[in-house]
């Protein structure tokens, strides 16, 4: 796989993969809606660097339990967040129960 092939997987891999509106958060201004966005990144050199290509400075990564309770207390994210893929599945199994 060419390095450029490469870098535009690890560019997709990077899309955000829990974003938007967040079903059953409880904002804490009545009118506001919460948002946070988390992006599926590894630790490695090459998707941390695509991180900060497309959202600026290096990654916090977030876990499963973090996205949650930033849901519930109704929290906004100005940046994307990372999350590890194990992380994210974790968090897709959690959300599904609910």
């Amino acid at each position: 796989m060419s390095r450029t092939a490469l870098i535009a997987c690890l560019m997709l891999a990077s899309a955000p993969a829990f974003a938007g509106e967040v079903p059953g958060a409880a904002p804490r201004d009545p009118g506001a809606t919460a948002r946070i966005a988390v992006t599926v990144c590894e630790r490695d050199a090459l998707t941390q660097a695509s991180f900060r290509d497309q959202h600026g400075p290096s990654p916090q990564y977030v876990t499963a339990n973090d996205v949650l309770a930033a849901r519930d207390a109704g929290e906004r994210w100005a940046q994307a967040r990372c999350m590890t893929g194990r992380q994210h599945r974790e968090l897709r199994e959690r959300l599904a129960r609910n």
